[in-house]
């Protein structure tokens, strides 16, 4: 999985690009690759650093660095001839909110992980904690072993991130397995109790034998 720490994105955008989908009146979606698209379903297994669906308020009788300032306001823009630099740090929160849809999980340094958006995932997540498997545990695994974008914002001192993957099967796939062969160990190690009822559940659950 790739980790994008925003902190250090800058994007160089073509503001010809932008301009024609002004005069055509279409959507403008800039992802963390710095591509742009006119529509949303393009973008559900992107992290989105921009997104503007209401132009009624860009007029095109303003020039094109008049344009670009006004629609990047809230990203620093620096202009120089057809290009625009934006740093997508500054309007952070707001990036978080684009995600929101399609982001699996997001990641607070002080809350850390608390739930899958994903219902299959979230059921496994749930059923895990009581095999003492935590979402922590979860959430390391996928960034590390499944296809996606982990974007976040991390200074050392504080950190925040979501998790956008990209083939939601496979990740529900690799998770049961791991969860699986965690269950076992822990099962080895005495570190559940069997006896326990809500064990018994989540080893059914999940089809493991013992």
């Amino acid at each position: 999985m790739r980790k994008i720490n925003i902190k250090d994105l800058e994007l160089t955008i073509d503001i010809t690009q932008i301009l024609n989908l002004l005069a055509s009146k279409s959507k403008i979606i800039i992802d963390v690759d710095g591509n742009i698209y006119k529509n949303s379903d393009e973008t559900k297994k992107k992290a989105v650093v921009f997104k503007n669906e209401n132009l009624s308020d860009i007029s095109t009788i303003l020039d094109a660095k008049a344009i670009a300032s006004k629609l990047f306001a809230d990203y620093k823009p620096t202009i120089f001839g057809t290009s625009c630099k934006i740093k997508p740090v500054v309007n952070w929160q707001n990036i978080i909110d684009m995600n929101k849809e399609n982001m699996l999980y997001f990641d607070h340094q002080s809350d850390g992980v608390e739930i899958f958006e994903d219902k299959t995932l979230e059921n496994y997540g749930w059923h895990a904690s009581d095999l003492e498997i935590n979402y922590r545990e979860l959430s390391e695994f996928i960034e590390e072993n499944c296809s996606g974008t982990l974007l976040c914002y991390d200074n050392e001192i504080q950190f925040s991130g979501f998790v956008i993957v990209d083939d939601i099967e496979e990740v529900r796939t690799k998770v049961k397995e791991f969860i699986i062969k965690k269950a076992k160990k822990n099962i080895e190690d005495e570190i559940i109790d069997i006896e326990d009822d809500d064990v018994i559940e989540a080893l059914d659950f999940f089809g493991i034998r013992i």
